[in-house]
């Protein structure tokens, strides 16, 4: 789920034009600003819509840290190869 969350956030910051020829220096704030945000939406999914809880997840608040390092790592590829196809 977090791999299909970082995807969404890359796609979401190459249609809304996110670089530094748009934005400026002000692209790196806004895209990791897109980037936390789609990583919160995530964790309400696995707390709210699927209800895991601390139990089921086998330790204290891993529906936050669960999947945190493959979400930071998808999202910078894909953004990059994104901005890379686009921009070129």
């Amino acid at each position: 789920m977090r791999f299909s969350f970082a995807i969404l956030a890359a796609i979401t910051e190459v249609v809304l034009h996110v670089n530094v020829l748009t934005l400026g220096d002000f692209a790196q704030i806004v895209g990791v600003a897109i980037g936390i945000v789609f990583y919160m939406l995530s964790v309400m999914v696995v707390k709210l819509l699927l209800k895991y809880d601390d139990a089921a997840l086998k330790g204290k608040n891993r529906q936050i840290t669960l999947g945190g390092g493959t979400y930071i790592f998808v999202w910078i590829m894909v953004t990059v190869l994104l901005n890379t196809l686009t921009l070129a």
